[in-house]
């Protein structure tokens, strides 16, 4: 079985793990039973390991109760920056290994429940686990938005970014985020109504930017090309901005003159908001 799923950026400013939104770089999964385990990738992932630790054995293993499958992996998801690679491939492995539920399967092994929902439902986002379970609903988004990504050369490791975050907040930040999420939700479905002070966020962008500190510059790039919205993207290094569509090709070229000002290597493009999701090929008719 073949696979094909959307990337997806995560958080979007205050909505720290549960708000995601899909957008149009793909990795596609196809799934074949063998004798051992075997990946063949074409794209990005190709520089990971294949042993009994690579996402793709862990999820036939939880799906089929073993790993003796064949893959290929055909990715544009740069990994560690920011664009849910790992949500994405674990999503479409899933699937293609006959899941019954993929987006369960890939919250459970990669973590990032709102970074699964949107590779598997497509457009943007919410979700959450509840209890025992993982819940996703999703939102309306206006049509006129599309999105603009700046991807440094530069991986970051979750990880070590989940480590810079404090154990506890001010309450006034909690307050304070949760109103700019409330609003940005509402204001999602109209882009009139977005503003680049909804995207801004008190609980984890100022202690990443620790770290990476270039993020503001990059994020302060996006605004003044005309952002409606500009925040880190997941946990980095990737940034991304919000533009309505009539000046967004404009916007690109504004962005993507400002990035011979930084000292290392960024690359920018515009990407769609991805509606379709998940997409299952059962054969070459399909497409």
């Amino acid at each position: 079985m073949r696979v094909r799923v959307p990337a997806s950026s995560a958080n979007l400013g205050p909505g720290f793990d549960t708000l995601a939104v899909a957008l149009n770089l793909y990795t596609e999964v196809e799934v074949s039973l063998s004798d051992r385990f075997m990946v063949e990738t074409v794209g990005f992932g190709g520089e990971v390991a294949v042993d009994s630790n690579h996402l793709c054995a862990q999820v036939a293993r939880e799906v089929l109760g073993h790993d003796n499958i064949s893959v290929k992996v055909t990715s544009e998801i740069p990994l560690s920056r920011g664009l849910g690679s790992s949500a994405a491939l674990a999503v479409a492995t899933a699937a293609a290994c006959g899941a019954y539920d993929a987006f369960v399967v890939a919250s459970e092994l990669e973590g990032h429940c709102e970074n699964a929902a949107a590779s598997y439902f497509g457009g943007l986002v919410v979700g959450t686990k509840i209890e025992d379970r993982y819940e996703a609903r999703q939102l309306s988004i206006d049509p006129s938005i599309v999105a603009i990504v700046v991807v440094p050369e530069i991986h970051l490791a979750t990880k070590e970014l989940r480590a810079v975050l404090p154990h506890s907040i001010p309450f006034a930040d909690a307050v304070t985020n949760l109103g700019r999420l409330a609003l940005a939700i509402a204001s999602f479905s109209d882009a009139s109504q977005l503003e680049v002070a909804l995207s801004e966020d008190l609980l984890h962008e100022k202690y990443r930017e620790e770290i990476f500190p270039e993020a503001r510059g990059l994020k302060e790039l996006l605004k003044e090309a005309g952002a409606i919205y500009s925040c880190w993207s997941g946990a980095g290094s990737t940034m991304i901005g919000l533009f309505d569509r009539r000046y967004a090709r404009r916007a690109l070229g504004v962005v993507q003159s400002g990035l011979a000002s930084f000292d290392f290597t960024v690359s920018a493009q515009m990407l769609e908001v991805d509606l379709d999701g998940m997409v299952i090929f059962e054969d070459d008719s399909d497409e």
